[in-house]
């Protein structure tokens, strides 16, 4: 009797889900090949910087920046076991825009200089900090496009690198591309700022028509909800296109973008849309900001298999060391990539 009480405990315990997920399973490790490699994706890190209004303290604690320190080490630490190509910050960097903030920011993607190559875009959260009575959080965002980022990540010092393409203004960073190769394949990440305006679409459809042969992502921060849907309102001070501006007047256009990355909404979701030449392009939103502690380091890492055509996404916590196994969260996409399938 005794025995088999224990074993209804044990198989209850395997049963039940841990924080963020389900209980890591075996095939959760990517099943790599000799010519795979990955993308690593930092969803918004706002929480981790935010040192003026610590409004992390909701959480029982004040300063998070541990987590994103943990994020980028280890993704410097498995870049060899991996292949870590490039990692992608989806924005949301800071949460006031304010120099200690970016100080924070700064030092923990320098982890990855000369390891790793990386880039990231402008949230919301990144630009034009205004203190305000008039809300509970006592500032507001993105009234205008004014940043310190460029001060913290200048362009100069990204130009030096040989992964950097160029950028939209000849002396900002908050719109660029950069490129690599991997697996005999060209790859192109195409950085936008939060709402890009009309002009900076302009100069995006201009880039990827100029590399026809290079395969294109596009990283932006505001693009989809949660519930599947790209957003189709503005919701800021700020002029510029919201996500289903961008995929008109943009995306859509081109038969070699495959992929949209973004944050910003908190939740997951992927919404695979057909562009005008018939290609699928895969929108996928990952932002774990609200969960416990500001995210408490979880970050998405993408494994492209191009013997196999298919890409795997797999969430994971390098803090608690686990992996977040629910549909939304652990899955596998189509694309093509290997001529003789």
């Amino acid at each position: 009797m005794k025995q088999t009480f224990y074993f209804v405990v044990a198989v209850l315990l395997l049963a039940l889900p841990v924080w963020g997920g389900l209980l890591p399973t075996q095939d959760q490790e990517p099943q790599g090949d000799a010519a795979s490699f990955t993308i690593a994706v930092l969803p918004d890190t706002q929480y981790y910087c935010d040192t003026c209004h610590k409004l992390s303290a909701k959480w029982g604690e004040g300063d998070l920046r541990r987590y994103f320190f943990a994020q980028t080490e280890w993704v410097r630490d498995h870049q060899e076991r991996l292949n870590i190509a490039f990692l992608l910050h989806e924005g949301d960097i800071v949460q006031a825009n304010a120099p200690e903030e970016w100080a924070i920011a700064q030092q923990a993607m320098s982890i990855l200089d000369g390891k790793v190559p990386y880039c990231l875009c402008l949230g919301n959260h990144d630009m034009g900090y205004q203190k305000t009575d008039t809300n509970r959080f006592g500032f507001d965002i993105a009234v205008d496009r004014s940043t310190l980022f460029n001060k913290y990540f200048p362009r100069e010092k990204f130009a030096q690198r040989p992964e950097f393409g160029d950028t939209f203004h000849p002396e900002r960073h908050d719109n660029s591309w950069y490129h690599f190769d991997a697996a005999g394949m060209k790859f192109l990440i195409l950085s936008l700022e939060c709402k890009p305006r009309d002009e900076v679409l302009e100069w995006a459809n201009e880039v990827v028509a100029e590399h026809p042969d290079h395969r294109v992502i596009v990283l932006t921060h505001v693009y989809l909800s949660a519930n599947k849907q790209r957003i189709k309102n503005g919701g800021m001070k700020i002029e510029g296109n919201h996500g289903e501006q961008i995929w008109q007047k943009f995306v859509r256009k081109h038969e070699n973008i495959f992929m949209v990355l973004c944050g910003h909404i908190a939740g997951e979701a992927v919404l695979t849309s057909t562009g005008d030449h018939g290609n699928p392009v895969h929108q996928i939103l990952s932002d774990y900001q609200e969960m416990n502690n500001g995210g408490e380091s979880w970050l998405r890492y993408m494994v492209f298999h191009p013997g196999q055509n298919r890409i795997s996404i797999y969430t994971y916590n390098p803090v608690l060391d686990k992996f977040r196994n629910v549909p939304s969260s652990r899955f596998d996409l189509d694309y093509r990539m290997s001529r003789s399938k």
